[in-house]
Parts: C-alpha cells; structure tokens; sequence
C-alpha cells in the first residue's frame, strides 16, 4: 500500500510534477523514504497514482536508492526551510555511509 495518492490528468504531470521539483510531492517522498529507512524496508510504495483515463501506476523507491534520494533531496529541503527534516535526513545519510565504511573497512 502507497503512502500517498495522487489523481492526476496523465503520467506526463506526474514527470513534470519531479521535473520541477514539486515542494509537496518531494516533502512526501522525503518522509516516506526516512520511515521506510528507519524501519529497514527493502522498498517503499511512495505514491499510488490514478489517472484521469482510469489507469494508473504506483511510483516506489528500493533501498538501495535511498540514501541516494535524500541527497538528492537534501538543497531542496533546505531551501523550503525545512531545517528539522534536513536534520533528519542528514542523520540517515551520515548512518548509513558509516556503516558502509565499516564494512570496507573489515
């Protein structure tokens, strides 16, 4: 089950919608990548998408994108003052290549 669902007109608007970096959408998916993180999730079903033809598509991120998805995310953030979630992300991110540099280091 998706996190959050969009009805939207076609897939084109849902593109455009992480072409440009909506604040809402990225805010959303953001938050569900951190609590799928937090939760050791092996893959997070972010939005649930209908469209206006009745067709639809459900947009997910695995793991292994995750950390990935936060830096990416991470300016974003910032310039939406949204100071405690980049707080919180960069908490993950820091984590998460902390114990990628203990395993090499083994």
């Amino acid at each position: 089950m998706a996190c959050h669902c969009l009805y939207l007109k076609n897939s084109n608007e849902f593109y455009s919608l992480l072409k440009n970096r909506d604040a809402d959408l990225t805010i959303k998916m953001v938050k569900c990548v951190m609590s799928a993180a937090k939760r050791n999730k092996d893959k997070i079903d972010i939005f649930d998408i209908s469209f206006k033809d009745m067709s639809g598509m459900v947009f997910s991120i695995e793991r292994k994108e995750y950390k990935e998805l936060l830096k990416n995310c991470l300016q974003d953030m910032a310039e939406l003052e949204e100071y405690e979630l980049c707080a919180e992300m960069k908490k993950l991110i820091d984590r998460k290549e902390r114990k990628k540099n203990l395993v090499l280091a083994k």
